[in-house]
Protein backbone atom coordinates (compact mmCIF):
# COMPACT_ATOMS: atom_id res chain seq x y z
CA UNK A 1 0.00 0.00 0.00
CA UNK A 2 3.10 1.86 -0.50
CA UNK A 3 0.87 4.28 -3.34
CA UNK A 4 -1.48 4.67 -1.34
CA UNK A 5 -2.44 7.56 1.05
CA UNK A 6 -4.88 6.99 4.45
CA UNK A 7 -7.84 9.85 4.71
CA UNK A 8 -10.29 9.59 7.11
CA UNK A 9 -13.81 9.57 6.21
CA UNK A 10 -15.77 11.20 9.11
CA UNK A 11 -16.38 14.12 7.05
CA UNK A 12 -17.06 13.16 4.02
CA UNK A 13 -19.64 12.41 1.78
CA UNK A 14 -22.05 14.36 3.87
CA UNK A 15 -25.63 15.37 2.68
CA UNK A 16 -25.06 18.65 4.28
CA UNK A 17 -21.14 18.76 4.04
CA UNK A 18 -18.96 21.29 6.20
CA UNK A 19 -15.63 23.01 4.75
CA UNK A 20 -14.10 20.30 7.08
CA UNK A 21 -16.16 17.98 4.40
CA UNK A 22 -14.99 19.66 1.09
CA UNK A 23 -11.54 19.73 2.40
CA UNK A 24 -11.27 16.24 2.67
CA UNK A 25 -12.84 15.81 -0.78
CA UNK A 26 -10.80 17.78 -2.79
CA UNK A 27 -7.81 16.51 -0.56
CA UNK A 28 -7.96 13.24 -2.00
CA UNK A 29 -8.57 14.48 -5.25
CA UNK A 30 -5.11 16.06 -5.06
CA UNK A 31 -3.60 13.21 -3.94
CA UNK A 32 -4.66 11.59 -7.03
CA UNK A 33 -3.51 14.21 -9.27
CA UNK A 34 0.06 13.52 -7.89
CA UNK A 35 -0.66 9.77 -8.55
CA UNK A 36 -1.02 8.55 -5.48
CA UNK A 37 -4.32 6.63 -4.11
CA UNK A 38 -6.70 7.35 -1.63
CA UNK A 39 -7.73 4.72 0.94
CA UNK A 40 -10.37 5.76 3.01
CA UNK A 41 -10.28 4.61 6.53
CA UNK A 42 -14.23 5.22 8.38
CA UNK A 43 -16.92 3.61 10.80
CA UNK A 44 -18.07 1.53 8.54
CA UNK A 45 -21.78 0.20 7.50
CA UNK A 46 -22.82 -0.84 10.70
CA UNK A 47 -22.38 2.51 12.29
CA UNK A 48 -25.07 3.81 9.58
CA UNK A 49 -27.36 1.49 10.69
CA UNK A 50 -29.07 1.60 13.83
CA UNK A 51 -30.03 4.21 17.05
CA UNK A 52 -27.53 6.83 17.18
CA UNK A 53 -26.81 6.50 21.54
CA UNK A 54 -25.62 8.24 24.09
CA UNK A 55 -22.11 8.61 25.12
CA UNK A 56 -23.73 7.00 28.59
CA UNK A 57 -25.88 4.62 26.62
CA UNK A 58 -23.05 2.97 25.22
CA UNK A 59 -21.36 2.54 27.58
CA UNK A 60 -24.47 0.77 29.67
CA UNK A 61 -24.11 -1.50 26.85
CA UNK A 62 -22.92 -5.06 27.31
CA UNK A 63 -19.38 -4.93 27.88
CA UNK A 64 -18.97 -1.67 26.17
CA UNK A 65 -16.60 0.22 29.13
CA UNK A 66 -13.87 -2.88 28.87
CA UNK A 67 -14.05 -2.24 24.63
CA UNK A 68 -13.72 1.43 25.19
CA UNK A 69 -10.67 1.33 27.55
CA UNK A 70 -9.12 -1.63 24.86
CA UNK A 71 -6.20 0.89 23.75
CA UNK A 72 -5.65 -0.30 19.69
CA UNK A 73 -8.40 -1.68 17.27
CA UNK A 74 -7.62 -3.43 13.93
CA UNK A 75 -9.08 -2.40 11.00
CA UNK A 76 -11.40 -4.14 8.40
CA UNK A 77 -9.48 -3.75 5.04
CA UNK A 78 -10.88 -3.91 1.61
CA UNK A 79 -10.41 -2.49 -1.79
CA UNK A 80 -9.95 1.48 -1.23
CA UNK A 81 -10.95 1.14 2.42
CA UNK A 82 -10.35 0.22 5.91
CA UNK A 83 -13.17 0.55 8.71
CA UNK A 84 -13.77 -0.12 12.22
CA UNK A 85 -17.33 -0.39 13.95
CA UNK A 86 -18.63 2.91 15.35
CA UNK A 87 -14.72 4.35 14.90
CA UNK A 88 -14.86 7.86 15.78
CA UNK A 89 -17.99 8.18 18.42
CA UNK A 90 -15.87 5.12 20.48
CA UNK A 91 -12.02 7.23 20.00
CA UNK A 92 -14.00 10.45 21.34
CA UNK A 93 -15.80 8.59 24.13
CA UNK A 94 -12.29 6.72 25.23
CA UNK A 95 -10.62 9.87 25.08
CA UNK A 96 -12.93 11.89 27.39
CA UNK A 97 -12.44 8.52 29.39
CA UNK A 98 -9.01 8.19 29.88
CA UNK A 99 -7.10 10.98 27.84
CA UNK A 100 -5.57 8.86 25.67
CA UNK A 101 -6.15 7.99 21.71
CA UNK A 102 -7.48 4.95 19.71
CA UNK A 103 -4.43 3.22 18.19
CA UNK A 104 -5.46 1.65 14.86
CA UNK A 105 -3.45 -1.35 13.45
CA UNK A 106 -3.56 -2.51 9.73
CA UNK A 107 -1.99 -5.45 8.08
CA UNK A 108 -0.91 -3.41 5.30
CA UNK A 109 -0.77 0.72 6.13
CA UNK A 110 -0.74 2.81 3.70
CA UNK A 111 2.36 5.19 3.27
CA UNK A 112 1.04 8.05 4.86
CA UNK A 113 -2.44 8.75 7.35
CA UNK A 114 -3.82 12.24 6.48
CA UNK A 115 -6.60 12.91 9.16
CA UNK A 116 -8.45 15.42 7.74
CA UNK A 117 -9.14 17.21 10.98
CA UNK A 118 -8.14 16.63 14.75
CA UNK A 119 -9.16 13.22 16.23
CA UNK A 120 -8.09 10.95 19.07
CA UNK A 121 -6.60 8.22 16.44
CA UNK A 122 -2.93 7.42 15.58
CA UNK A 123 -2.41 4.48 12.46
CA UNK A 124 0.35 2.69 13.67
CA UNK A 125 3.16 1.44 11.29
CA UNK A 126 3.23 4.96 9.14
CA UNK A 127 3.31 8.28 9.19
CA UNK A 128 0.26 10.40 10.74
CA UNK A 129 -0.65 13.87 9.51
CA UNK A 130 -3.10 15.81 10.84
CA UNK A 131 -4.85 19.47 9.66
CA UNK A 132 -5.48 21.77 12.20
CA UNK A 133 -8.38 24.52 10.49
CA UNK A 134 -8.94 26.88 13.50
CA UNK A 135 -7.80 27.68 17.14
CA UNK A 136 -11.47 28.94 17.82
CA UNK A 137 -12.27 26.68 20.84
CA UNK A 138 -8.82 27.94 22.82
CA UNK A 139 -9.09 31.40 21.20
CA UNK A 140 -12.36 32.33 20.97
CA UNK A 141 -14.59 29.53 23.44
CA UNK A 142 -17.79 31.73 23.43
CA UNK A 143 -18.12 31.12 19.93
CA UNK A 144 -18.28 27.67 19.54
CA UNK A 145 -19.57 24.06 21.87
CA UNK A 146 -16.53 22.19 21.58
CA UNK A 147 -14.82 21.67 25.33
CA UNK A 148 -11.96 23.91 25.31
CA UNK A 149 -9.56 22.01 27.86
CA UNK A 150 -10.67 18.71 26.08
CA UNK A 151 -9.14 20.24 22.73
CA UNK A 152 -5.99 21.56 24.21
CA UNK A 153 -5.46 18.21 25.69
CA UNK A 154 -5.96 16.62 22.40
CA UNK A 155 -3.92 19.27 20.05
CA UNK A 156 -1.15 18.42 22.36
CA UNK A 157 -0.90 14.95 21.86
CA UNK A 158 -1.51 15.55 18.44
CA UNK A 159 1.57 18.02 18.34
CA UNK A 160 4.02 16.22 20.14
CA UNK A 161 3.83 13.49 17.79
CA UNK A 162 2.44 13.28 14.43
CA UNK A 163 4.97 13.50 11.71
CA UNK A 164 3.36 16.41 9.96
CA UNK A 165 0.81 19.27 11.07
CA UNK A 166 -1.00 21.31 8.06
CA UNK A 167 -2.77 24.37 8.32
CA UNK A 168 -5.23 25.99 5.62
CA UNK A 169 -3.43 29.56 6.82
CA UNK A 170 -0.82 31.11 8.08
CA UNK A 171 -2.77 32.82 10.86
CA UNK A 172 -3.72 29.63 12.10
CA UNK A 173 0.25 28.88 11.87
CA UNK A 174 0.99 31.35 13.97
CA UNK A 175 -1.83 30.67 16.47
CA UNK A 176 -0.74 27.26 17.15
CA UNK A 177 2.59 28.78 17.46
CA UNK A 178 2.16 31.15 19.90
CA UNK A 179 -0.71 29.03 22.07
CA UNK A 180 1.88 26.05 22.19
CA UNK A 181 5.29 27.44 21.78
CA UNK A 182 6.21 24.60 19.12
CA UNK A 183 8.96 25.35 16.13
CA UNK A 184 7.19 26.79 13.60
CA UNK A 185 9.09 24.75 10.72
CA UNK A 186 7.34 21.88 12.24
CA UNK A 187 3.93 23.00 10.98
CA UNK A 188 3.16 23.48 7.16
CA UNK A 189 0.17 26.03 5.75
CA UNK A 190 -0.70 24.35 2.91
CA UNK A 191 -4.31 26.75 2.53
CA UNK A 192 -6.98 25.10 0.83
CA UNK A 193 -8.13 23.94 -2.48
CA UNK A 194 -10.71 25.50 -4.66
CA UNK A 195 -12.16 23.98 -7.71
CA UNK A 196 -13.01 26.70 -9.57
CA UNK A 197 -13.70 25.23 -13.04
CA UNK A 198 -16.20 22.85 -11.18
CA UNK A 199 -18.00 25.78 -9.46
CA UNK A 200 -18.73 27.57 -12.99
CA UNK A 201 -19.86 24.27 -14.15
CA UNK A 202 -22.43 23.71 -11.59
CA UNK A 203 -23.18 27.54 -11.46
CA UNK A 204 -23.80 27.91 -15.05
CA UNK A 205 -24.93 24.15 -15.80
CA UNK A 206 -28.79 22.92 -16.01
CA UNK A 207 -28.62 21.41 -12.11
CA UNK A 208 -29.74 23.26 -9.48
CA UNK A 209 -32.35 26.30 -8.81
CA UNK A 210 -31.59 29.73 -7.52
CA UNK A 211 -32.63 30.11 -3.93
CA UNK A 212 -33.27 33.81 -4.14
CA UNK A 213 -33.57 36.70 -6.45
CA UNK A 214 -30.81 37.55 -9.10
CA UNK A 215 -28.33 40.48 -7.45
CA UNK A 216 -29.46 39.83 -3.76
CA UNK A 217 -26.99 39.70 -1.31
CA UNK A 218 -25.98 36.46 -0.09
CA UNK A 219 -24.74 35.12 3.14
CA UNK A 220 -23.54 31.31 3.40
CA UNK A 221 -22.49 28.98 6.84
CA UNK A 222 -24.14 27.68 9.50
CA UNK A 223 -26.28 30.31 11.50
CA UNK A 224 -24.91 31.43 14.73
CA UNK A 225 -23.02 33.63 16.47
CA UNK A 226 -19.47 32.62 15.05
CA UNK A 227 -20.89 33.88 11.83
CA UNK A 228 -22.21 37.34 12.74
CA UNK A 229 -25.65 36.68 11.39
CA UNK A 230 -27.44 38.96 14.12
CA UNK A 231 -25.39 42.22 13.58
CA UNK A 232 -25.13 41.40 9.73
CA UNK A 233 -29.62 41.36 9.76
CA UNK A 234 -28.95 44.61 12.04
CA UNK A 235 -26.32 45.90 9.24
CA UNK A 236 -28.53 45.39 6.47
CA UNK A 237 -31.71 47.22 7.88
CA UNK A 238 -29.64 50.17 8.46
CA UNK A 239 -27.68 50.43 4.94
CA UNK A 240 -30.95 51.04 3.40
CA UNK A 241 -30.35 48.61 0.38
CA UNK A 242 -33.44 47.32 -1.26
CA UNK A 243 -31.68 43.80 -2.26
CA UNK A 244 -32.93 40.97 -0.33
CA UNK A 245 -30.36 39.10 1.69
CA UNK A 246 -30.61 35.61 1.35
CA UNK A 247 -29.34 33.78 4.72
CA UNK A 248 -28.37 30.19 3.16
CA UNK A 249 -27.45 27.46 5.74
CA UNK A 250 -28.09 25.55 8.74
CA UNK A 251 -29.21 26.53 12.03
CA UNK A 252 -26.66 26.26 15.08
CA UNK A 253 -27.63 26.21 18.81
CA UNK A 254 -27.57 30.02 18.61
CA UNK A 255 -29.41 30.61 15.45
CA UNK A 256 -32.61 31.59 17.64
CA UNK A 257 -30.82 34.68 19.62
CA UNK A 258 -29.19 35.67 16.05
CA UNK A 259 -32.25 35.65 13.89
CA UNK A 260 -34.23 37.36 16.85
CA UNK A 261 -32.11 40.79 14.86
CA UNK A 262 -34.94 40.08 12.47
CA UNK A 263 -37.45 42.30 14.99
CA UNK A 264 -35.13 45.54 14.70
CA UNK A 265 -34.97 45.30 10.59
CA UNK A 266 -36.93 47.68 9.33
CA UNK A 267 -38.12 45.68 6.72
CA UNK A 268 -37.43 42.49 8.08
CA UNK A 269 -39.42 40.36 4.22
CA UNK A 270 -36.26 41.50 2.35
CA UNK A 271 -34.47 38.42 4.80
CA UNK A 272 -34.61 35.86 2.98
CA UNK A 273 -33.82 32.30 5.59
CA UNK A 274 -32.88 29.58 3.09
CA UNK A 275 -32.81 25.97 4.30
CA UNK A 276 -29.27 24.45 3.58
CA UNK A 277 -29.45 23.26 -0.15
CA UNK A 278 -27.97 20.80 -2.67
CA UNK A 279 -24.68 22.48 -3.82
CA UNK A 280 -25.78 23.13 -7.65
CA UNK A 281 -28.18 25.19 -6.53
CA UNK A 282 -26.32 27.28 -3.29
CA UNK A 283 -23.65 27.54 -6.58
CA UNK A 284 -26.40 29.03 -8.51
CA UNK A 285 -27.42 31.37 -5.97
CA UNK A 286 -23.87 32.46 -5.08
CA UNK A 287 -22.90 32.77 -8.83
CA UNK A 288 -26.22 35.39 -9.56
CA UNK A 289 -25.51 37.46 -6.05
CA UNK A 290 -24.45 40.90 -6.31
CA UNK A 291 -21.74 39.99 -3.59
CA UNK A 292 -21.25 37.40 -0.60
CA UNK A 293 -21.32 39.04 2.76
CA UNK A 294 -18.96 37.12 5.34
CA UNK A 295 -18.71 39.49 7.81
CA UNK A 296 -17.49 36.37 10.49
CA UNK A 297 -15.95 36.75 13.63
CA UNK A 298 -13.41 34.00 13.85
CA UNK A 299 -12.41 31.56 10.94
CA UNK A 300 -9.60 29.34 10.27
CA UNK A 301 -10.05 29.88 6.27
CA UNK A 302 -13.23 31.13 5.45
CA UNK A 303 -13.82 28.74 2.18
CA UNK A 304 -16.63 30.73 1.02
CA UNK A 305 -14.73 34.07 0.42
CA UNK A 306 -12.24 31.91 -2.89
CA UNK A 307 -15.24 30.20 -3.52
CA UNK A 308 -17.21 33.62 -4.60
CA UNK A 309 -14.01 34.91 -6.15
CA UNK A 310 -13.87 31.70 -8.68
CA UNK A 311 -17.08 32.59 -9.92
CA UNK A 312 -16.57 36.40 -10.21
CA UNK A 313 -18.40 37.71 -7.23
CA UNK A 314 -17.53 40.55 -5.07
CA UNK A 315 -17.23 39.75 -1.17
CA UNK A 316 -17.67 41.62 2.12
CA UNK A 317 -15.85 40.26 4.91
CA UNK A 318 -14.19 40.63 8.28
CA UNK A 319 -10.97 42.95 8.71
CA UNK A 320 -8.23 40.99 10.73
CA UNK A 321 -7.44 37.23 10.73
CA UNK A 322 -7.89 34.41 8.63
CA UNK A 323 -10.63 36.29 6.42
CA UNK A 324 -8.53 39.25 5.68
CA UNK A 325 -5.17 37.17 4.91
CA UNK A 326 -7.90 34.96 2.43
CA UNK A 327 -9.27 38.04 0.43
CA UNK A 328 -5.54 39.29 -0.28
CA UNK A 329 -6.42 42.32 -0.69
CA UNK A 330 -9.71 41.38 -3.16
CA UNK A 331 -12.35 41.71 -0.99
CA UNK A 332 -14.39 44.93 1.05
CA UNK A 333 -12.80 44.34 4.44
CA UNK A 334 -15.13 45.58 7.82
CA UNK A 335 -15.02 45.18 11.55
CA UNK A 336 -17.28 42.35 12.14
CA UNK A 337 -17.91 43.68 14.94
CA UNK A 338 -19.75 47.08 14.11
CA UNK A 339 -22.98 47.12 12.50
CA UNK A 340 -22.55 50.57 10.88
CA UNK A 341 -19.60 49.82 9.21
CA UNK A 342 -20.74 46.59 8.22
CA UNK A 343 -24.14 48.69 6.79
CA UNK A 344 -21.46 51.10 5.11
CA UNK A 345 -19.79 48.26 3.29
CA UNK A 346 -23.37 46.45 2.23
CA UNK A 347 -24.42 50.35 1.15
CA UNK A 348 -21.08 50.64 -0.97
CA UNK A 349 -21.38 47.39 -2.69
CA UNK A 350 -24.85 48.24 -3.62
CA UNK A 351 -24.70 51.11 -5.17
CA UNK A 352 -21.30 51.17 -6.41
CA UNK A 353 -20.84 49.21 -10.10
CA UNK A 354 -17.63 50.58 -10.50
CA UNK A 355 -16.46 49.39 -7.23
CA UNK A 356 -18.26 45.99 -7.65
CA UNK A 357 -16.12 45.75 -11.07
CA UNK A 358 -12.80 46.00 -9.06
CA UNK A 359 -13.54 43.78 -6.60
CA UNK A 360 -14.74 41.04 -9.78
CA UNK A 361 -11.47 41.89 -11.36
CA UNK A 362 -9.39 41.54 -8.15
CA UNK A 363 -11.14 38.38 -7.06
CA UNK A 364 -11.07 36.47 -10.25
CA UNK A 365 -6.74 36.88 -10.04
CA UNK A 366 -6.86 36.19 -5.89
CA UNK A 367 -8.89 32.59 -6.45
CA UNK A 368 -5.80 31.51 -9.25
CA UNK A 369 -4.04 31.15 -6.29
CA UNK A 370 -6.25 28.68 -4.64
CA UNK A 371 -6.70 26.54 -7.54
CA UNK A 372 -6.14 22.31 -7.42
CA UNK A 373 -2.93 23.19 -9.73
CA UNK A 374 -1.34 25.57 -7.15
CA UNK A 375 -2.72 23.16 -4.14
CA UNK A 376 -1.18 20.28 -5.65
CA UNK A 377 2.21 22.18 -6.05
CA UNK A 378 2.30 22.60 -2.11
CA UNK A 379 1.24 19.31 -1.03
CA UNK A 380 3.63 17.64 -2.55
CA UNK A 381 6.70 19.22 -1.21
CA UNK A 382 4.54 18.78 2.25
CA UNK A 383 4.66 15.05 1.27
CA UNK A 384 8.14 14.14 0.16
CA UNK A 385 9.26 16.30 3.00
CA UNK A 386 6.99 14.44 5.64
CA UNK A 387 7.76 11.15 4.01
CA UNK A 388 11.73 11.81 4.81
CA UNK A 389 11.22 11.72 8.20
CA UNK A 390 11.47 8.71 10.41
CA UNK A 391 8.26 7.16 11.68
CA UNK A 392 6.84 7.70 15.20
CA UNK A 393 5.61 4.90 16.86
CA UNK A 394 2.83 6.59 19.29
CA UNK A 395 3.93 4.56 21.72
CA UNK A 396 3.55 7.56 24.13
CA UNK A 397 -0.20 7.99 23.48
CA UNK A 398 -1.14 5.30 25.50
Amino acid sequence: MQSEIGIDGRNAGRAQGTGVATYAEVLAETYRRLGMTPHWIGDGPEAQAGPKLSPLARLAAAGRPVRLLRPSRAAHQADGASYVPDLFRVAHVRFRLTGRMLRLRMARPPALMHWTYPLPLFLEGTRNVVTIHDLIPLRQPELTGIPAARMRRLLQMILRHASGIVTVSETVRQEIVEEFGIDPLRIANLYQAVRGEDLLASATGGGGEALCPPGSFVAIGSVGRRKNIGRLILAHGRSGTRRPLAIIGPDSETAGSEMAALSAHPHPERVLRVAWSDRPSLLRTLASARALLFPTLAEGFGLPIPEAMALGVPVLTSRGGATEEIAGGAAFLVDPRDPEDIARGIRRLDLDDMLAGRLIVAARARAAFFSVDAYAVRLAAFHRSTTDQPLSTGAQFT
